[in-house]
C-alpha cells in the first residue's frame, strides 16, 4: 500500500524534529566552553545529531528511520524487497544533503512532484525506491461519514 504525503512529510519531520533538537542544544555548549573546545563540542553534537537520527537507525532497522517507524512506513526497492544497507544510506545523504544546501527547498520541490498513486520522490527515482505502507487499514461503515465519493475514491 503506498502511504499518504502527510505520513512521509510527518517522519521526515520527526527526524529532523531530534537532529534540530541536538542542534539548539549544542548551541550554547560554544559559548560555555571557551575555544577550541567549545567548537569540538559543538560539531561533534551537531553531526551526531545528524547521523544518529538520518542514518544510524537504518542499521538497527531495514528501511526505517526513527519516523519512518512512528509512522509505519519503510523504503523499499521497486518489487517490495528489502535494500541493501548502502542504498539506504546514501539515498538519505542525497536527501539530507540537497535539503541542507538548498536551505529545505529541495524537500518542497520533492514533496511536490511526487504523485498520488506512487508516492515516489525526485530521490526515489534516481536511486529506484518507493515507500510502503506497514499499517493495513480497516474501514468500518462509519468512516465515511461526510467524505464525497470523489475523495472515497481516492482513499480518503
Amino acid at each position: 500500500m503506498i502511504p499518504s504525503f502527510e505520513k512521509r512529510v510527518r517522519a521526515f519531520a520527526i527526524d529532523t524534529s531530534g537532529a534540530m533538537i541536538l542542534v539548539i542544544l549544542a548551541i550554547p555548549m560554544r559559548s560555555t566552553f571557551e575555544g577550541l573546545l567549545g567548537s569540538i563540542i559543538t560539531y561533534t553534537m551537531i553531526l551526531g545529531g545528524f547521523i544518529g537520527f538520518y542514518f544510524l537507525p537504518y542499521f538497527f532497522s531495514s528501511g526505517q528511520s526513527f519516523g519512518k517507524r512512528v509512522q509505519k512506513i519503510k523504503i523499499v526497492d521497486l518489487n517490495g524487497n528489502d535494500l541493501p544497507l548502502w542504498k539506504v544510506l546514501l539515498r538519505e545523504l542525497f536527501k539530507v544533503g540537497l535539503s541542507v544546501i538548498t536551505a529545505g527547498i529541495y524537500m518542497v520541490i520533492s514533496f511536490f512532484i511526487m504523485s498520488e498513486k506512487t508516492s515516489r520522490t525526485i530521490h526515489d527515482y534516481i536511486f529506484k525506491t518507493k515507500m510502503i505502507d506497514l499499517e493495513v487499514k480497516v474501514r468500518g461503515k462509519d468512516d465515511y461519514f461526510g467524505t464525497s465519493e470523489s475523495l472515497r475514491k481516492k482513499g480518503l
